[in-house]
């Protein structure tokens, strides 16, 4: 290799991994939000878009859904959180997370989530799912604690579900007491 040819190649590898190095910056400069009256935290790859959404229970009794949702090439990042009115049975989390499960596995290939995992979450009831939709794996990750549920939902390619991003995502939902 001539000397010239060596001079390139050390600037394309120089470019290559200050290059990567910015994409391995870009990653861990992930965004924090923070939920209404501070009652979560969770990190996102972006700063994702707020909404809130008036809602009704089954008796008509209202309630306020607020969504973070980040869209990021082929993959969205969600962030829900809501306070169920008293007249929403939250006796049973479990039961309550289980109702969620059903009523999007209508949505799912087969009408159905692909693998459903009970765990704890900060001692809370929580639910890991996983399933496809149109193309998409979908994760789901909600946690009730008291009349409050919070859900994390990622949906990309194939395969990316238990992805390291996404698994940060999942793992980064803090409830303070």
């Amino acid at each position: 290799m001539t000397a010239r040819a060596s001079h390139w190649l050390a600037a394309a590898l120089g470019i290559v991994v200050i290059a990567l190095g910015g994409a391995v910056q870009a990653q861990d400069a992930w965004h924090t939000l923070t939920g209404p009256e501070r009652k979560f935290t969770a990190d996102m790859p972006a700063a994702p878009k707020y909404t809130a959404t008036q809602m009704k229970t089954g008796s008509g009794s209202a309630y306020t859904m607020h969504q973070y949702l980040l869209e990021q090439g082929e993959a969205a990042f969600v962030v829900q959180s809501a306070i169920y009115p008293p007249d929403v049975d939250v006796s049973n989390p479990q039961a309550n997370l289980q109702g969620g499960l059903n009523n999007a596995a209508k949505n799912m290939e087969g009408n159905k989530w692909a693998s459903v995992d009970w765990v704890k979450h900060q001692g809370f009831a929580a639910v890991d799912a996983v399933g496809t939709r149109s193309g998409h794996e979908i994760r789901s990750y909600s946690v009730m604690k008291g009349r409050q549920i919070f859900t994390l939902t990622y949906a990309g390619p194939p395969g990316t579900a238990r992805s390291a991003n996404v698994n940060r995502f999942v793992a980064s939902l803090k409830l303070p007491e």
